[in-house]
């Protein structure tokens, strides 16, 4: 009988060095699948040969840059969903192509034990476990004989590496003289998840509320004080709510040659993303410092860096607001809240999800036109936009035009008033009666 193969997500740090280790040494014949997200200073070919040289019987690293911003993030962004109300979901939604990409690689090459090194207090267990099971139902990415390995859950990796955590991890590699990032006295007391979108900070000198983050060091953000004293512009140009064009501009609002970036329609916005990190980056725009309920209802702190998600979902928010009226921008700004959970919870290829991204889809098409932002000491203010399906009439709302506004207007407020009107009455015809 063919033994099982294992397919582990290997990111090459700490966790996932181990896990591999110990897996061979377990007797398991694994391959490891790592995830090109762009994340920033990652030497990723470096971690596909570590993982060779561990004795993987395969080692593959796969560029998912474009799955995540162009089919994932691009609707996240348009349904403006926001965890909490605060938390931009920067890693919650690279799970979703990072798990399935996983399945399709192991599909691929035979492989059948899915295995993650995701801990058991975490979110990110239930994403990608959730998400190995929803594909099994479908025959494109069906596995043989498909199981899912979850070493934080197992009981001999747990008799090996639970009493102590982190710390018996790095006596574990020093013991087997496994190279491993973040194992020296000069590493950061903090444990970090980075891609093209955004950069989170969690764990050791962060879990302690009342203290701030003056630990971390920033990787996509300038510290307050060292962010430029004068703001820059940036105007954003959308087409059916994806971002084709960015324009730099100066104070007097003159574009600056040579700043922007044009896309068009067809190309992926990797290109944008990566200038609005560097551009917001620079002006200390996307920090957030948050308290977060974990989806197993533990309570989380996190520090997030998110410039360019930041500035394109102020761009976008404020685009829809010339284009849309007030009752689908009042039922989206509720919608927002559902769709967040939803992708936090790793529930992307859920019935409602698929209702919620054919509204939006239809709601998109008029959101073409671009919104003028200003970056300046970790703030993006939008200042102007204009659209050619815009809603914005200068005849009626204009204090200097004459409309048949003033002569309708009492009806309208004696009319609106009714329902009211009945219920007050009725309060006064219950307090005579009780008094």
């Amino acid at each position: 009988m063919q033994r099982p193969l294992a397919v582990l997500a290997f990111s090459g740090g700490l966790d996932t060095t181990v896990i591999l280790h110990w897996l061979l040494q377990s007797g398991w014949d694994v391959a490891t699948w790592t995830a090109d997200l762009g994340q920033p200073g990652a030497d990723l070919e470096e971690a596909r040969q570590k993982a060779k040289r561990l004795g993987a019987v395969d080692s593959y690293v796969e560029d998912l840059r474009s799955e995540l911003l162009d089919e994932f993030f691009l609707p996240l962004l348009q349904l403006q969903a926001r965890y909490e109300g605060r938390y931009l979901l920067g890693t919650s939604i690279a799970r979703i192509p990072t798990a399935r990409a996983q399945v399709r690689y192991a599909k691929r090459i035979g492989g059948n034990v899915l295995v993650h090194g995701s801990t058991a207090k975490g979110n990110d267990q239930v994403r990608f476990e959730s998400i190995y099971r929803i594909l099994q139902e479908s025959p494109e990415y069906r596995l043989d004989r498909f199981q899912i390995f979850s070493p934080w859950k197992d009981p001999a990796f747990l008799a090996r590496f639970e009493e102590g955590g982190r710390d018996v991890m790095l006596a574990y590699a020093a013991e087997h003289g496994l190279p491993v990032p973040g194992g020296s006295a000069e590493s950061p007391p903090y444990s970090q998840d980075a891609n093209a979108l955004h950069i989170s900070s969690e764990g050791r000198a962060l879990e302690h509320p009342s203290q701030d983050h003056g630990e971390v060091r920033f990787t996509y953000l300038s510290r307050w004080d060292q962010t430029p004293d004068q703001p820059e512009r940036v105007r954003i140009h959308f087409r059916g709510g994806k971002p084709v064009r960015i324009e730099v501009l100066d104070e007097d609002r003159s574009v600056l040659p040579g700043r922007g970036v044009d896309i068009g329609t067809e190309e992926s916005i990797l290109p944008i993303v990566e200038a609005l990190n560097a551009l917001g980056g620079k002006h200390g725009v996307g920090l957030l410092d948050m308290v977060e309920t974990r989806y197993v209802g533990v309570k989380s702190r996190g520090v997030y860096e998110a410039p360019a998600h930041t500035i394109l979902l102020a761009a976008h928010q404020d685009l829809e607001s010339l284009v849309h009226t007030h009752r689908v921008l009042h039922d989206k700004a509720k919608r927002s809240l559902d769709v967040a959970e939803a992708v936090y919870q790793g529930k992307w290829f859920s019935q409602e999800m698929d209702s919620w991204l054919s509204a939006n889809a239809a709601e998109q098409r008029r959101v073409t036109g671009w919104s003028e932002v200003r970056l300046f000491k970790g703030g993006a203010l939008p200042l102007a936009r204009d659209s050619q399906f815009s809603l914005y009439s200068e005849e009626l709302s204009s204090f200097n035009t004459v409309s048949d506004l003033p002569r309708n207007a009492r009806g309208f407020i004696d009319i609106q008033s009714l329902e009211a009107e009945a219920v007050m009455r009725q309060r006064a015809k219950l307090r005579a009666e009780t008094s």
